[in-house]
């Protein structure tokens, strides 16, 4: 009887001991610098968007005008910050990989080619991505408000 009461007692100090380790570590774990940082760009969609998430390289898709549909229906409707602003050259740098001129450059060829415009300008993204149905935006996690707009993919500081 002896023996197993030893053997009990080794067993709860050995699962004691995984446990402070498992603390330990997740505790000394350095967390992610972005985890909270305002200057993250949050790519946004309208509560109507049937997308819970979505890859670089679809945003770039829909801002480019190459994809037109979500994939869960509905007519993906961009909706850029104001050309100037640091928000829109982050985004265009990150996302589109293009500077202000490559973009401008890429909107007068697919104007002249197939009449498409590019996507609307708002000086506040996430109000017109809460009023207009379907839309995808960015905005700085500084100025995003729960429940307003769906958040798609954060794009962390750098």
């Amino acid at each position: 009887m002896r023996y197993l009461d030893n053997k009990r007692d080794a067993m709860g100090t050995r699962v004691l001991l995984a446990i402070a380790l498992l603390l330990t570590t997740v505790l000394a774990a350095p967390s992610p610098a972005s985890s909270d940082d305002p200057e993250d760009i949050l790519v946004i969609v309208n509560n109507a968007v049937g997308a819970k998430k979505a890859k670089v390289d679809e945003i770039r898709e829909i801002f480019l005008k190459k994809r037109t549909n979500w994939p869960g229906g509905g007519t993906a409707v961009p909706v850029n910050a104001g050309e100037g602003t640091a928000l829109r050259k982050e985004f265009r740098r990150r996302v589109l990989s293009m500077n202000a001129r490559e973009e401008q450059d890429y909107w007068n060829d697919k104007k002249i080619k197939t009449g498409v415009s590019c996507p609307v300008e708002f000086g506040n993204t996430l109000k017109a991505v809460f009023k207009l149905r379907n839309s995808v935006s960015y905005v700085y996690r500084s100025q995003y408000r729960e429940g307003v707009a769906r958040v798609l993919m954060v794009l962390p500081a750098s």
